[in-house]
């Protein structure tokens, strides 16, 4: 499997682990940096247990249930151990207690580095609007 192929991957599992919400699936994605960041909105999440506890947690109190579904992904390899993914995405969520629907569409940019050989994720930013 080529580096992209494993980067398209590890974005797909992420995608994955939105919707499942499953910690250890989630958590594996990410290097467990002390400097990982996920920025949603004007929100800062760093450290894998924050990013974990508050963001996930987040989602989790506001919709019951939730997919990130990617749109179109290009990844640049910047060196041969880091590289970025862009991705155009929507999401397909129902918002907790009312069971109503609502989305977004937007851009999200995911920093990745290989570690050994495999690719983690160092740094995440998004931004959308309501579909």
């Amino acid at each position: 499997m080529t580096d992209i192929q494993k980067i398209e991957t590890v974005v797909n599992l992420y995608c994955d682990a939105i919707h499942s919400q499953n910690e250890t699936e989630f958590k594996q994605l990410w290097t467990g940096d002390a400097y990982n960041t996920e920025i949603s909105g004007s929100k800062i999440f760093t450290g894998i247990d924050c990013i974990y506890k508050d963001f996930i947690g987040m989602l989790n109190q506001r919709y019951s249930e939730i997919k990130l579904i990617n749109d179109g992904l290009d990844i640049h390899l910047i060196t041969e151990d880091v590289a970025v993914a862009v991705f155009r995405y929507h999401t397909e969520c129902m918002i907790r207690g009312t069971d109503e629907t609502y989305g977004i569409s937007g851009l999200e940019t995911q920093v990745l580095k290989k570690v050994h050989d495999d690719w983690k994720i160092v740094h995440i930013q998004y931004a959308g609007k309501p579909i």
